[in-house]
């Protein structure tokens, strides 16, 4: 018997060193899986806040990389634009509030100077729709009925006419339906600058 006795001793021994391995590695087992378990509780609830706070914005003109942009409640219009790699060499921001914030699906058009140089011309151009109509000093754009300022069709002077109409914004509004025609009065407030007390102010005394 004794001389089995040398044998079972270091067998015993690396049992309880299996046992210690096998219930360590139980124990790690079970830290991760509640800590993943955690993970997959708090995620959805993470996510789910950043998403209501993010929305989407169309940034055209003359930036750098011109296109629709995902930003978070609270950004204004110059980090949209430094978002969109700066902008251009010839950008004309006379007519943009670049601490204005932006809200969802807000387009924002950047003009170059020659552009507005050439919508503010009463030389006759290749696209007189666009352009030699829309600016004409002369033209008369004033209802004899209502006396009404039409925004579509209004000269510089005209627009200017208004309260709290500067040349920055008359621009910024000729520049406006020149890409897309007013189909309302409402879309003035679009305009980057016109807000709902300065539209107050003038909407009786505008149409389309």
């Amino acid at each position: 018997m004794k001389r089995y006795i040398k044998y079972i001793i270091p067998l015993i021994v690396v049992l309880i060193i299996s046992l210690g391995i096998i219930t360590t590695l139980n124990l790690l087992n079970k830290d991760n899986t509640i800590e993943e378990n955690y993970i997959s509780y708090i995620e959805p609830s993470t996510t789910t806040s950043i998403n209501t706070n993010m929305f989407y914005v169309d940034l055209k003109g003359a930036v750098k990389k011109p296109g629709v942009y995902k930003v978070k409640q609270g950004t204004i219009v110059n980090e949209l634009i430094e978002l969109a790699g700066g902008l251009t060499k010839n950008a004309y921001t006379d007519n943009i509030n670049l601490s204005k914030k932006l809200t969802e699906e807000t387009v924002i058009f950047v003009y170059t100077v020659s552009e507005i140089k050439k919508m503010n011309t009463t030389t006759t151009t290749t696209n007189p729709v666009i352009y030699d109509s829309y600016i004409q000093e002369t033209t008369t754009n004033i209802s004899d009925n209502t006396k009404l300022v039409n925004i579509n069709t209004a000269s510089i002077n005209e627009l200017t006419s208004l309260t709290g109409i500067g040349e920055s914004k008359a621009l910024a509004i000729v520049a406006y339906r020149t890409k897309t025609p007013f189909k309302s009065i409402e879309e003035l407030k679009n305009i980057s600058g016109i807000g709902d007390s300065l539209y107050a102010k003038i909407k009786d005394n505008i149409t389309v």
